[in-house]
């Protein structure tokens, strides 16, 4: 299953250059120039006692700077090792070899040279706020604001102290806290990364508009930081300013078109309003980003990609950038258990896509051998379907509010097993939490049609068709077959009502109805061309497609035109409640599929209606659902390989009447009958794969790839 609608990722939390005294920095922070090792006083280059070298221990000092700041880190080791021989509490050198390791990203060596170097030199800021920072990227986040406020109580103007004791609060969800600390560093010095985080602050809070001034100061302060523009694109978007949003991101990718996730967030909305006018240009630009290591967003790229080995790479870039593994898990010996401990994590425990096909089964879960928990940090939207699911977990833990140490925490002293991503890279997730191995199995499922590319998600549970044997070389997951479909499906959903007259939905009542309703964004050129033809072929026919943008909505009809189509001949179905569009797909004729990102939810709602859907058999994961759900729902035949071969068949099916009463007829015989919808049956698989994952590190086997 994948998010139908497309929504905003988290604004990213401007990244920090935390340390002073670094032989390089981040230019784009907006700190104050650290001070340069060289500028230090010769009386604090010669503390201590000399080392054993024919060189004064000064002189050795001289040379291991040298060598630091032109990039020499071996040797700069080497010298900064030979004068701690001599004195171990030189303070400056064990300064200098402590953030010699924090800048090879090694913090675990770092904070012990670091702590000695705070008691050897316990009045120097500079050395305090380098050793809290080091506390920081271990996460050590307490004892982190304990040192920046010593830092603060011997330098009360030292402003990057300030804005990295806001930063921590920021990432602990303490915005409030975090808006005191950034507005004491820009009364210091006003800084562009000042207002950026305390941007950033205010959008946690929600209060936008506050956001909005603070971004757009950090812009003005530095306009060629193309971060401060991307961070502003992100609260235009949010604030629903799309035209400008599109700017600042088109600003964004002018001064660095390598810079993280601008590029495919860009194409992303012009995909979202049908602007092809660069279609070709943009999908060339995301492939060659892949290649050459920029981080793209993943779900973006993968509506576009159709190659599992880019989509591979495209997911480990990614999380290396923002979910990189944080440890392994906290070694447990394997108990034989009377219940199994499995939680489901997802930002859409609520009225959502992902409840709406999960449901079922974890009501059906067997309580009497599964501990079934969920951990949601997505909203409670208060509806039917949250208090249904409440009802279904033995607990239901709220964490949207917790910062995620304290989610691992949670989980943690919860004791799960298994833990159930539901949610991958899609809106609201938060794979750092995944990142920390809270859990000794984890496993990727459902939400995210493709794998995570990260080594501690072990499994993906798929079929066949969508990972073919032959493909698991690209994925960073080991693979659980499940027998069917993969896909999960509520048979507890209820019988639709009457369907509402055509004339209400502006449908003519003699016309062939031909229907997509995928999100603008999996539209292609190439596709739209095949629906036209089939159009043109297709005496009073229309295509009925969802609405959404107005922008869209003009671009698709300006499209048609172009394609000798009128534009009368597209008809637009307007957002309505689950049931009402439910109940709006008995007015279709036939459902057309897209590629290479196919109908996931989509087709399996136009399935349960009664109303069949071609598709053609795509490369990749995102490409293969709708042919897994009707291989599920026993019509293979309604699965085609190549578009040529798809758009014979629709025709075909537009033309034949007789042939489309009997497909409708077979789907609602086979409905009831076949797996796709036979959600106890769907459970005890999901089951069976549990216990299998869970006998293997039982009996201290590594992860691998099996079939239920």
């Amino acid at each position: 299953m994948k998010r139908e609608r497309r929504g905003r990722c988290p604004p990213q939390q401007r990244r920090l250059e935390f340390f002073r005294q670094f032989t390089k920095t981040d230019p784009s922070s907006g700190s104050r120039n650290p001070i340069k090792p060289n500028h230090m006083s010769q009386q604090s280059r010669n503390k201590g006692a000399s080392a054993p070298s024919s060189l004064h221990p000064s002189a050795i000092l001289d040379q291991a700077i040298a060598a630091h700041r032109s990039g020499n880190l071996s040797d700069a080791q080497r010298a900064y090792t030979t004068i701690l021989k001599g004195s171990r509490t030189h303070p400056v050198a064990l300064h200098m070899l402590g953030l010699l390791h924090a800048q090879r990203g090694k913090f675990a060596d770092a904070e012990p040279l670091l702590k000695k170097a705070t008691r050897a030199d316990p009045g120097n800021p500079d050395v305090l706020f380098n050793y809290a920072n080091v506390l920081r990227a271990l996460d050590k986040t307490d004892d982190a604001l304990a040192w920046l406020a010593k830092v603060i109580a011997l330098s009360p103007n030292f402003a990057d102290a300030h804005l990295n004791r806001g930063a921590i609060l920021l990432a602990r969800k303490e915005p409030h806290g975090a808006i005191a600390e950034f507005d004491r560093a820009i009364a210091i010095a006003p800084s562009s990364a000042a207002f950026a985080n305390r941007g950033s602050a205010f959008q946690q809070l929600g209060q936008l508009g506050e956001a909005h001034d603070s971004y757009q100061s950090a812009v003005d302060l530095a306009p060629s930081n193309p971060h401060n523009h991307f961070l502003l694109s992100e609260v235009l978007t949010q604030m629903g300013r799309h035209d400008e949003a599109i700017g600042a991101l088109e600003r964004t990718v002018a001064l660095d078109k390598a810079f993280p996730f601008a590029l495919s967030k860009l194409v992303g909305y012009r995909r979202q309003r049908a602007d092809w006018r660069s279609f070709e240009r943009e999908q060339a630009a995301l492939d060659e980003a892949v290649e050459s290591g920029v981080a793209i967003d993943p779900l973006t790229f993968f509506h576009a990609s159709s190659s599992p080995a880019h989509q591979l790479t495209c997911a480990k870039t990614f999380v290396a950038k923002v979910a990189s593994e944080r440890g392994a898990a906290i070694p447990r010996t394997p108990l034989p258990v009377s219940r199994l401990r499995v939680a489901y994590i997802s930002a859409d425990f609520r009225n959502h896509a992902t409840a709406n096909l999960m449901a079922g089964v974890f009501e059906e879960h067997d309580r009497e051998r599964f501990d079934i928990s969920a951990i949601s940090y997505g909203p409670d939207d208060r509806s039917e379907m949250r208090n249904r699911l409440k009802a279904a977990f033995e607990r239901l833990e709220d964490v949207s509010h917790l910062p995620d140490e304290d989610v691992v925490r949670l989980i943690r002293q919860l004791d799960i097993e298994v833990l159930v991503d539901l949610g991958g890279f899609t809106t609201g997730a938060r794979p750092k939490i995944l990142a920390r191995r809270p859990a000794p199995i984890q496993v990727n499922y459902l939400g995210f049609p493709g794998t995570m590319g990260a080594s501690y998600i072990d499994y993906i549970m798929a079929d066949r068709i969508v990972i073919p044997e032959a493909e698991q070389q690209h994925y960073a997951e080991k693979v659980i077959y499940l027998p069917s479909s993969y896909q999960a499906t509520d048979a507890r959903r209820p019988l639709l009502p009457n369907a509402p007259a055509r004339n209400k939905v502006g449908l003519a009542d003699d016309a062939f109805v031909y229907c997509a309703f995928n999100r603008t964004s999996k539209i292609t050129p190439l596709l739209f061309d095949v629906w036209m033809r089939l159009l043109a072929k297709t005496a009073g026919s229309v295509l009925w497609l969802l609405d959404g943008d107005p922008i869209a909505r003009e671009n698709l009809r300006r499209e048609a035109v172009a394609r000798g189509i009128a534009a009368e001949r597209i008809v637009f179905a307007p957002p309505v409640a689950a049931d009402e569009h439910l109940a709006r797909h008995q007015l279709a004729d036939l459902f057309l599929d897209t590629l290479p990102y196919n109908a996931h939810t989509t087709a399996s709602d136009a399935l349960w209606t009664g109303l069949p859907v071609v598709t053609c058999l795509g490369t990749a994961f995102a490409g293969r659902v709708a042919a897994s759900l009707l291989n599920a729902v026993g019509l293979p035949e309604l699965v085609t390989r190549s578009l040529d071969e798809y758009e014979a068949l629709a025709l075909r099916i537009a033309h034949d009447s007789e042939l489309r009463t009997a497909l409708k007829s077979k789907l609602a015989t086979h409905r009831s009958t076949w797996p796709l919808f036979d959600t106890v049956g769907m459970t005890r698989h999901i089951e069976k794969a549990f216990n299998e994952m869970w006998r293997r590190r039982c009996a201290g086997e590594a992860p691998a790839s099996f079939s239920v």
